[in-house]
């Protein structure tokens, strides 16, 4: 079971100007595509016949595109892929083409990968994004994903369907639930329920959070945040995505009196794996047990001579994960009545 609301947005709700279409339902030519470089889709349609290496990434490099506020890179990604498909041509490298643009020489490999994606059809992908879960006595997690239009009042944004699981810090799924969020409304649902653990402590899960909108429209604040509450305080943070496998460090103080320290760890892989704690001055190693998609919550303590030549000054702790993760910075006060939370 789970707590959710639907809440109007404090704009106007908005429908999104599909009769601007054209016959072909691609934009008129001069709608703006990017607001910040005043890019029009006649201009975008050119530039995706001119890229070098015929890359999405190659586009924004050329073009300037999406790099700025980024509100329309979803846009832009979607166009993209559109116009390759229309034009294959376009798509496939030209004859003879066996160097990247600095002249290197391409292996065969990625010529078979650059071949295989000249014949077959692109199709934009939706990333998951990742919510941390806090839960425990008089700690609650919501996630909230709003469908606002921001400053794109002359193309308004689209219906999105976004799908939600929830798991425990074992990996396993505790439920999963389709929303649809109209234009100019928000999606807020309560996810930490099922993931408490032993009475009193504090216990970590994880939210994931893929977002599709129903047709090609401006992108506003489609991005997913959480919001932690407690008794006597309240936190927030945006959604990301998930990172390779690699080290994350975190500088922070010991003040035990006033603070405790938590790192949570969200295995965002399908194979369990162990993130090593590596603490300053030769303090030791702690090593965390991650199930496949699971999450843990790993308090930090210094051993008593680290503390004391430490004292309250800076220092630094690095994570080491094996597979694809996300790490985060939790400070709590001493009773766990309030919260923050931050990532690298």
């Amino acid at each position: 079971m789970t707590n959710s609301e639907s809440k109007p947005a404090r704009r106007g709700a908005a429908v999104a100007d599909r009769d601007e279409m054209t016959a072909e339902g691609l934009p008129a030519a001069n709608r703006i595509i990017c607001a910040c470089t005043n890019m029009t889709f006649a201009q975008l349609e050119d530039a995706v016949g001119k890229v070098r290496n015929h890359s999405f990434d190659a586009l924004l490099e050329e073009t300037g595109a999406g790099k700025t506020c980024t509100a329309c890179l979803l846009d832009l990604e979607y166009y993209f892929v559109d116009l390759k498909a229309r034009a294959p041509s376009n798509t496939a490298p030209a004859d003879g083409d066996r160097t990247d643009e600095g002249g290197a020489p391409l292996s065969l490999k990625y010529r078979i990968y650059r071949w295989l994606d000249s014949i077959s059809p692109l199709v934009a992908w939706a990333p998951p994004i990742h919510i941390p879960i806090l839960a425990g006595k008089d700690i609650q997690t919501w996630l909230i994903v709003t469908n606002h239009d921001l400053l794109f009042d002359e193309r308004k944004s689209a219906p999105l369907t976004t799908d939600v699981e929830v798991r425990g810090g074992d990996g396993k799924r505790r439920w999963r639930r389709r929303f649809h969020i109209p234009p100019g409304e928000e999606m807020r649902v309560r996810v930490d329920e099922g993931i408490a653990g032993e009475p009193g402590a504090l216990a970590a899960g994880r939210a994931t959070v893929v977002s599709r909108a129903d047709h090609p429209a401006l992108r506003g604040t489609m991005r997913p945040q959480l919001e932690i509450l407690a008794a006597h305080g309240a936190c927030a943070l945006h959604g990301q995505g998930d990172v390779g496998p690699g080290d994350t460090w975190f500088t922070m103080q010991n003040r035990p009196d006033d603070e405790r320290l938590f790192l949570l760890l969200i295995n965002t892989s399908g194979k369990r794996h162990s993130a090593e704690i590596s603490y300053p001055d030769d303090a030791g190693t702690d090593v965390v047990d991650l199930p496949a998609h699971g999450t843990g919550l790993h308090e930090i303590v210094l051993p008593p001579e680290a503390a004391a030549r430490i004292g309250t000054l800076p220092f630094a702790v690095r994570t080491r994960c094996h597979q694809p993760s996300r790490v985060y910075l939790v400070c709590a006060t001493p009773t766990l009545d309030r919260f923050s939370i931050d990532h690298r």
